[in-house]
This record gives C-alpha cells, structure tokens and sequence, in this order.
C-alpha cells in the first residue's frame, strides 16, 4: 500500500498516512498531541505553516478545505 509523510497542523511532528483499500489515507490522530489535522509535508510552505498554526482550531480545518 501506498504511504505518504504527513504533518500535524498543532504541533508540527511528522508521520506516515497510509493509503486504505478505498485509496483513501488512513491518518489517526497525532499520537504527540492528539490533533487529528494534518497536510502532506511536502506540500506546506514555511508561511503556511506559520498561518495555520497562529489560527484558531475551530478555523484550521476551513482554510485547509479551501485549498
């Protein structure tokens, strides 16, 4: 199965998201701070980053969707 380096949105630690059956990726909750939000790594700029972490919670999973 495919995989994919993932970043929390909280905390910034890294993991891997693996593709399911459904080609959909699996990615649990971030088991440093439990933040379940994240982006593909190298998908995020340093400015973005700074941007989604500085946002409310409640507001991170809005921008992220715009995408």
């Amino acid at each position: 199965m495919d995989s994919l380096v993932v970043e929390c949105l909280q905390c910034g630690s890294t993991r891997f998201a693996r593709r399911t059956v459904f080609r959909r990726f699996d990615c649990p909750e971030c088991p440093r701070c439990g933040y379940v939000g994240w982006a593909p790594m190298l998908e995020l700029t340093e400015g973005e980053r700074s941007e989604l972490r500085e946002l409310p919670v409640e507001q991170r999973r809005l921008v992220s969707t715009m995408a």
